[in-house]
């Protein structure tokens, strides 16, 4: 049975003509038989598909792959360390899951977001990619932000670029980097937008810097921009305008409207944190014709 366990792991019922054309010719992983013969039998082929089986018959209980061994053994000693330091460390945070912030960070590895920002566990909801991006297009980023914004309920959303920034680099260099061209496509449009200011700059590293710069501030323009951004500013907005009329306490609303986007540059060398200015009104409100999707 364990032989259907695994066939069904990757033989849903409506990827069945999909699984036939794959795999209906290759040989099973568990016994090496070939796995057109497993399916010769109806009921064979209906228990690949109602059988349910231990998920820790898919764990290796024994992994030798000598890249692992360290990574494994760090996991162990950080439990013990973790649990002699707070024993109900791993309790809560299987409780934990109530973040405030959303981030939107580079994969650098220099970058650990935790740290860098000060907080601790279930505090942020991150997402990570080549060169800090939040495309208009990207589904990945937008299904973090639909779910952050709407299922979590974060209120401030952070966008941190990184100064030495392989992304940035390989965006100003004259290179072909085949598929990865058109993601980075992205960041020589922030050049191009604003190509009469890096152009003034002698300086390749300050030219570098200031992009770094500019790239954060203009994805945190796009997530301005989103659907689920306005749609949920607009939602706090009515409400606050509406307790304001049953309240004698002033309240700014202004301030108030979430989600909140800031824009931020880690420097790697110091450890640093710095905010940028992200004016909205002045980039984005004079363009609500183009971009507000609601009626006000």
């Amino acid at each position: 049975m364990k032989c259907f366990a695994s066939l069904k792991t990757i033989c849903t019922l409506p990827n069945k003509r999909r699984f036939f054309r794959s795999f209906a010719h290759r040989n099973c992983n568990c016994c090496g038989s070939p796995l057109c013969s497993k399916l010769d039998n109806k009921d064979n082929l209906q228990n690949i598909f109602t059988t349910t089986n231990d998920l820790s018959s898919f764990i290796d209980s024994n992994p030798s792959n000598p890249h692992l061994i360290s990574i494994l053994a760090n996991n162990k000693k950080w439990i013990e360390t973790t649990k002699k330091n707070d024993p109900n460390y791993f309790e809560n945070l299987a409780k934990i899951h109530n973040p405030k912030y959303l981030y939107f960070g580079c994969s650098d590895s220099r970058v650990p977001v935790s740290q860098v920002l000060g907080l601790s566990r279930g505090e942020v909801f991150v997402h990570r990619n080549f060169g800090n991006l939040v495309p208009g297009n990207d589904l990945n980023a937008l299904a973090v932000l639909e779910y952050a914004i709407t299922h979590v309920g974060i209120t401030d959303i952070i966008v941190t670029g990184h100064y030495d920034c392989e992304a940035i680099r390989a965006a100003m260099s004259r290179q072909d980097l085949g598929l990865l061209e058109n993601w980075l496509r992205q960041i020589r449009d922030v050049y191009r937008i604003h190509k009469d200011y890096l152009d003034l700059l002698s300086d390749s590293e300050q030219r570098h810097c200031s992009l770094v710069e500019l790239n954060v501030i203009e994805q945190c323009l796009n997530l301005f921009k989103s659907g689920v951004v306005q749609r949920k500013r607009m939602e706090v907005k009515e409400a606050l305008i509406l307790k304001q009329k049953n309240s004698s306490d002033p309240i700014n609303i202004d301030d108030e409207v979430y989600p909140r986007i800031h824009g931020m540059v880690f420097n790697p060398s110091e450890g640093d944190l710095k905010k940028l200015t992200v004016n909205f009104d002045r980039r984005v409100g004079s363009l609500e014709h183009i971009y507000g999707i609601l009626k006000t």
